[in-house]
């Protein structure tokens, strides 16, 4: 069985569990050969019962650096909303030395309305709002890391920077990969054409990830530009022996997670991502990633929302990685 050519990464299972198994399968996900382990930022879950146990991301990055040798780690993404970009490029940075140079910064507008509010987080709207400010933070984390000294007016944030300087540099020349996450055609594509190492995106099918990456290309300024931007897909993946244990577990899941009528935004987002979740045997999900290969897909951050119950990820691997 052939391998995918892209890169092939695991969401780790932050709502509802502890620690200790966050840190188990980032090892398992090593072991077994994925390229990635990603972490999403949230205060609260946004699956479920939002008082589910929820990890903070950047902490337990931390952990799992510690705990990991080879396999890489990112925030799948950061919201540019809860942490000064002057705190965050230190972070990162720190978390880039714990890892020895692994570490991948994705960053993103923020979308979750209830936790913003629950936590005392302004939700600025209109989202444009929201994606200028994530616009400066990523231009305030690439002159921290790449200056002696940076100074900085920002226009949408409200930081001022005055010979700041981020000492130790980071682990990696110039900088850790920055990803910038979302499928906002006019701003959020345009931001990750002039800026980003990586643009990420989920809740599509194949055809629509060809749409987003037609329009990233128009936004680049050349094709070599465009080529030098890594292009990933968030999906949840339901594997199994056969087709249809898979699907029993996608609609248990279902069953679990979602109301028979979604009518918050979390809902609508994790009802689309369990609609287009490639569900099936090995192979079945191998030819189901290939279709989003064809379209240009390059890296894949996959959510196994059965990977702490059974032996999910070594299937995946049989399909996948050998």
């Amino acid at each position: 069985m052939s391998a995918l050519d892209a890169d092939v990464g695991v969401i780790l299972p932050q709502y509802g569990t502890d620690i200790e198994t966050i840190r188990r399968v980032a090892t398992e996900a090593e072991s077994l050969g994925y390229d990635a382990v990603w972490l999403e930022d949230h205060l609260q879950s946004w699956i479920g019962d939002p008082r589910r146990e929820t990890a903070e991301c950047w902490t337990t990055l931390a952990t799992v650096a510690e705990a990991t040798e080879r396999i890489r780690l990112g925030s799948l993404v950061t919201s540019q909303s809860y942490r000064h970009p002057s705190l965050l490029a230190k972070m990162a940075t720190t978390v880039d030395h714990v890892s020895d140079g692994r570490l991948e910064v994705g960053l993103g507008a923020g979308w979750y309305a209830e936790e913003y509010d629950r936590f005392g987080y302004e939700f600025r709207e209109p989202p444009a709002e929201r994606i200028r400010r994530l616009r400066e933070t990523v231009e305030i984390l690439q002159g921290l890391w790449t200056n002696e000294s940076f100074s900085y007016e920002g226009e949408a944030l409200d930081v001022t920077l005055e010979d700041a300087f981020c000492e130790p540099q980071p682990v990696q020349d110039p900088h850790p990969p920055i990803w910038i996450g979302g499928g906002g055609e006019q701003f959020t594509l345009r931001y990750a054409a002039e800026l980003a190492d990586g643009w990420n995106y989920g809740t599509l099918e194949p055809e629509g990830f060809a749409e987003k990456l037609s329009v990233l290309r128009e936004h680049c300024e050349s094709e070599e530009r465009y080529d030098a931007i890594e292009k990933s897909a968030e999906l949840f993946v339901f594997v199994d022996e056969t087709d249809e244990t898979a699907e029993r577990k996608r609609s248990q899941f279902a069953e679990q997670y979602l109301p028979d009528e979604p009518s918050e935004p979390r809902e609508f987002f994790l009802s689309a991502y369990v609609e287009t979740a490639p569900t099936g045997s090995p192979q079945m999900i191998r030819e189901r990633l290939e279709e989003y290969e064809d379209v240009g897909i390059e890296t894949f951050m996959l959510a196994v929302p059965n990977a702490v119950d059974d032996d999910s990820l070594a299937l995946l691997r049989d399909g996948l990685l050998e």
